[in-house]
């Protein structure tokens, strides 16, 4: 405990030295920061614990929820056809609703607090590989290669969302045209195989425990990340990655140091992340309720607590007598029939009950709430809130970027299309059998809508099916879509405004 508060000390200052000074600015235009730009004789010796207390601060953006339009874990599951934003009324969150209902418009606050976000994570990573990419020491190579894995995070999440977009491998204070698509995932690509290759990441066995709480990168979910990456460079560009995929899939399918955990119910537990020795969670963004948060969206910090649990939790939740089963919420990132239905056409009871809290569940167990908007009598159950947290709103719960289920998924999706049905069959079967579900034994169409229908139960509430309905052209499954947006958002109005070279994308 006291060396989690020494680190956490550690990211605030960090978080100091790092906030941008207004959004007004160019996102882009981020300080030289560190030790290393503050002293310009870079013969001293470096402090490899200041190089990863900086690190440390390149890991934040990864779990920004705050301000409203910034947590791309609400953002992304409204966005598909099985969420609905929920909400005390209409236009309680509007920036969440727009995405549900593809109102979205460059002036909408989620677009430009999400490209805010992840381009202040591209920024700090930038100066991190700039002030320390040249350093000999395999202490601070291990620290770049990381600072590597995570650009090409950020750089993912822009591109799926934005499209062609500005792409500053060093830091910038000036405008910058956008490149392709094209050239951003060889980017992405680049990064990541830099990172697997320097030889400088560790395995999730490596990690020590303070790395394990903070979920460091590693050579698994750089593994991870690179094959989806070429999975979805194959279906958007359509350019065949699917042997480069397969490869690096496979190697962490292979290595040993991951596996399906025998409950599934038991994934979505506080007390059961990768610190706490959860076999198939490979990446997961770090969260504590040990500070409290004050609401000032103009300077304010970004919250190290989970808001994303409180804003999904039932609203006007409240139990009989001493029944707390779970802790109230704001009612938002709400299932809807759709996803209730899918899991029910396979029987998938388990899958169901871990997944989603239903109005059913709360009054058979003494509970009333309220639900004045869109209802739909379901609420987000891989998130519920278990128990009290030490700070008001701010949970502890990580969440959970990548896990091994999603390889086994992807998996599937690759051998289909290198002509492996058997192999494809046997991931999802892989899947199937942990929830004791009959096992497929389709081809064909039929065994991609199998594929298909089993990444939509088995992750479902996890921010993967908008994309996947996009690249896969079923974006008519989605209410509201508009094909000539490509499934694109919009570019920020205020990005278009200080960076001229900007141009907006089709259907805005």
């Amino acid at each position: 405990m006291i060396m989690k508060k020494i680190y956490l000390s550690a990211i605030i200052l960090i978080i100091i030295l790092l906030i941008i000074q207004s959004c007004s600015e160019n996102l882009l235009d981020i300080p030289a920061q560190g030790m290393l730009v503050e002293n310009p004789d870079t013969t001293l010796p470096v402090s490899n614990e200041l190089a990863e207390s900086e690190l440390l601060g390149v890991y934040q953006p990864t779990r920004w929820c705050w301000p409203w339009g910034m947590s791309s874990y609400i953002a992304y599951n409204v966005a598909a056809d099985d969420v609905t934003s929920g909400g005390a009324a209409q236009n309680d969150r509007p920036e969440y609703e727009a995405v549900d209902m593809f109102t979205l418009d460059p002036a909408n606050a989620g677009p430009e607090n999400l490209w805010s976000r992840y381009y202040s994570g591209v920024a700090r990573s930038n100066q991190f590989i700039k002030d320390y990419g040249t350093k000999n020491s395999d202490t601070l190579q291990r620290f770049v290669a990381e600072a590597k894995f995570l650009r090409a995070f950020y750089y993912f999440n822009l591109v799926r969302c934005f499209g062609n977009i500005p792409l500053p491998l060093l830091p910038t204070d000036g405008a910058i045209a956008a490149s392709t698509i094209n050239e951003i995932y060889s980017q992405i690509e680049l990064d990541l195989n830099e990172a697997i290759n320097s030889g400088k990441l560790l395995l999730r066995s490596q990690l020590d425990a303070d790395a394990l709480i903070h979920s460091r990168a590693t050579i698994g979910a750089a593994e991870t990340l690179l094959g989806k990456v070429y999975v979805y460079h194959s279906t958007v560009l359509n350019e065949s990655k699917w042997d480069e995929a397969f490869n690096m899939l496979n190697s962490v399918y292979t290595s040993g140091e991951y596996y399906l955990n025998p409950d599934f119910r038991e994934l979505w537990s506080p007390y059961f992340e990768m610190k706490d020795g959860n076999p198939e969670n490979i990446l997961e963004a770090y969260y504590t309720d040990e500070f409290s948060f004050t609401w000032d969206e103009n300077g304010g910090e970004h919250p190290q607590g989970n808001l994303d649990m409180q804003l999904m939790g039932v609203r006007d939740l409240i139990w009989s007598g001493t029944n707390m089963q779970l802790q109230a919420g704001w009612g938002f990132c709400k299932p809807n029939q759709k996803m209730i239905d899918a899991f029910n056409s396979e029987n998938d009871s388990i899958r169901l009950d871990a997944s989603v809290v239903s109005a059913e569940w709360i009054t058979a167990n003494g509970g009333t709430y309220s639900e004045p908007y869109n209802p739909t009598g379901y609420w987000n159950g891989k998130y519920r809130q278990r128990y009290s947290p030490a700070n008001a709103n701010m949970y502890a719960q990580n969440e959970v970027i990548i896990r091994f289920a999603e390889v086994l998924l992807l998996l599937a999706e690759v051998e289909y299309n290198r002509g492996n049905e058997v192999a494809a069959l046997g991931y999802i079967n892989e899947i199937r059998r942990r929830v004791q579900l009959e096992e497929k034994n389709s081809s064909g169409a039929e065994l991609w809508n199998d594929i298909v229908k089993e990444k939509q139960l088995e992750l479902a509430l996890e921010g993967h099916r908008y994309f996947d309905l996009v690249r896969w052209g079923m974006g008519s499954e989605i209410p509201n879509f508009k094909p000539a947006t490509n499934g694109l958002w919009p570019i920020p109005l205020n990005a278009l405004l200080t960076d001229s070279k900007l141009q907006q994308n089709p259907g805005y």
